[in-house]
């Protein structure tokens, strides 16, 4: 009996198997928490809405060098000024654009700032270029150009 206890072979084994196995529990929790936070930062990246923000601002940009090109079509045929009628060509864009991104539950508003042209008169001239405040929320993003200036001259 007193030659057993002498004996710590046995301690040793179990130390070390115990040892091993708080290793591999603490690198498994490495691994999972390494997993984990990669997904999350992945998906933060996806939610942003970089793409929409871009294509607002394009389609915004091409539409108003169509509402120029109607204005002066229109003007040659009317006897209202080239501002009042892209203003009101400018407003019926805006309001289709708010009403397309409200089905997506989000919000984007334009507004029409100013028209400008280099002569100083737009009335009769050509316009160069206007001034539009974009404003885009989606619930967590918030975006806003003020003003956001628009050569409409191609």
């Amino acid at each position: 009996m007193e030659s057993m206890k002498d004996n710590t072979n046995g301690q040793w084994i179990i130390l070390s198997g115990l040892v091993i196995s708080l290793i591999l529990i603490g690198l498994a929790t490495l691994a999972n928490q390494a997993v984990i936070a990669g997904y999350h930062s992945s998906n933060a990246a996806l939610e942003f809405p970089k793409e929409s923000i871009r294509e607002l601002n394009s389609h915004t940009r091409d539409n108003a060098r169509i509402i120029k090109d109607l204005t002066l079509h229109i003007n040659s045929t009317s006897n209202d000024t080239v501002p009042f009628i892209y203003e009101g060509l400018f407003k019926n864009y805006s309001e289709q654009i708010e009403g397309l991104y409200a089905l997506h539950g989000e919000t984007a508003d334009l507004t029409l700032v100013s028209v400008n042209s280099t002569n100083g008169t737009v009335n009769t001239s050509d316009i160069d270029m206007i001034f539009v405040n974009i404003t885009y929320f989606d619930g967590n993003t918030y975006y806003s150009s003020r003003p956001e200036i628009i050569e409409v001259n191609e």
